[in-house]
């Protein structure tokens, strides 16, 4: 008689097709295994534990600037290493745009430059680079003030601006229970750099401003229209068996002391339905509203340049690691998190905050660079690039920074400068563009 030998499956695999089959027939899903929890992750969990869920704005904060290991206090997050690139073209024309403002405003002799969120420092160091080449600007410059909240960022700005310097070359002026200590050094131009957590310690001197992708990492409240009434989204612990994440956003069952203050105004009552959300940075009013006061008292111009619309969204939170989008409750503090920036709401915080103070735009940053030309920028540097891979990089970052489809539509810069009654023009670039406060009905 014939035997017919058949391969037969190993017991692991028996035990597995078991498993799997009686799953599927008690309509069971497996079980996922969780992310394993950081320092970090144990404490907002713990946190949760012990006050209920925390707001978006709190879990975002803690998340980028917790000193147990925030995302922005861990180290180099910027670069071709890190999940941002910032062009030496931006930098450039921005700096020919500071320029333009200072001979529109009325040359003063002295004046200075501040960076909110400065990254690795490249911006202002391109910046100043540029405006060495017209002495008669960059001889006024006395300060370069920085906005930062993270040392280890503080050292790489350092770095980039002030080369060869070391650790003990930093001055610390000791502050008091009221100010904190400031971190400064001089380069050898003699332009001084300093560091300070907040405007309020800056001194009080003719100013240009700069916020290049700063406001889209500021805190966020997040709220949802349930029938009538509004919720706000909330961070919960995720004890489910179905994700890895170990957080996730959840629903406010009742009405929250945000939802009362924030959406109170009419529009949010007839002008969205069930089921729209809306995304509220009372952070960015507050940070706008302290840069318009400054300027209403010391004069100056500034720009913001962040991805975002000239109107309030809903659900923009996203996290970005290695150049990828993921969730943005995936493993608390290795992914920077962020918001789209509502330039409507900037823009009211300035003209509500200051009197003198004018807001401009926001125009596209394809139109921005395109008025500063950048086209002609590039013809010039490719023309001196010495070899095909670096007209290649060249070619590439411009399409980057300018088609529609990637950066040149979806980021937008807004403008905003302390002008006096005999100002005449508007800001280059922005022509028509200057922004009324709507009557309040």
């Amino acid at each position: 008689m014939l035997r017919i030998l058949r391969p037969t499956a190993p017991r692991t695999a028996i035990r597995f097709i078991r498993f799997y089959s009686s799953d599927i027939i008690n309509n069971v899903t497996p079980s996922i295994k969780k992310e394993s929890l950081s320092p970090l992750g144990k404490h907002l969990r713990d946190s949760i534990k012990l006050t209920g869920p925390l707001t978006i704005s709190h879990f975002m904060r803690q998340v980028l600037v917790n000193p147990l290991s925030g995302y922005y206090m861990e180290g180099d997050v910027f670069g071709k290493k890190g999940d941002f690139i910032t062009s030496p073209e931006i930098s450039q024309l921005c700096g020919i745009w500071y320029l333009t403002e200072w001979m529109r405003l009325g040359q003063p002799q002295k004046t200075q430059l501040i960076e909110f969120g400065p990254g690795r420092g490249t911006l202002m160091s391109d910046m100043l680079r540029t405006l060495s080449q017209f002495p008669y600007f960059y001889k006024t410059i006395t300060d370069v003030h920085f906005v930062e909240a993270s040392p280890g960022l503080r050292k790489m700005q350092r770095a980039a601006l002030v080369k060869g310097s070391q650790d003990n070359d930093v001055i610390r002026i000791e502050g008091n229970k009221d100010e904190p200590p400031i971190e400064t050094i001089t380069r050898s131009d003699g332009v001084k750099v300093s560091w300070h957590d907040g405007i309020e310690v800056v001194p009080e001197q003719w100013s240009c401003i700069m916020a290049h992708e700063f406001f889209d990492a500021l805190p966020i409240h997040s709220f949802e229209k349930t029938g009538t009434e509004w919720r706000e989204m909330m961070i919960d612990i995720d004890e489910t068996k179905e994700s890895e994440r170990n957080f996730r956003i959840v629903k406010s069952p009742i009405s929250t002391a945000m939802t009362k203050t924030y959406l109170s105004d009419k529009k949010f009552s007839t002008d969205f339905k069930d089921g729209d959300r809306v995304d509220i940075s009372p952070d960015s009013w507050g940070v706008i509203d302290r840069i318009a006061k400054y300027l209403d008292r010391n004069g100056g111009t500034g720009l913001a340049i962040d991805y975002g619309q000239d109107y309030i969204q809903g659900d923009t939170l996203r996290a970005i690691k290695d150049h990828k989008i993921i969730h943005p409750m995936c493993d608390p503090g290795t992914a920077d998190l962020s918001a789209d920036v509502d330039f409507k709401f900037l823009k009211e915080a300035i003209l509500k905050g200051s009197e003198g103070v004018s807001a401009y735009g926001p125009i596209t940053q394809k139109d921005f660079l395109q008025s500063l030309g950048i086209q002609a920028r590039i013809e010039q540097l490719f023309k001196s690039a010495k070899s095909s891979e670096q007209r290649k990089v060249l070619l590439d970052g411009a399409e980057r920074l300018m088609d529609p489809e990637l950066m040149g539509r979806i980021y937008k810069v807004l403008a905003f400068a302390k002008e006096s009654s005999d100002v005449k023009g508007e800001p280059v670039g922005f022509e028509n563009k200057k922004f009324i406060l709507p009557v309040e009905e």
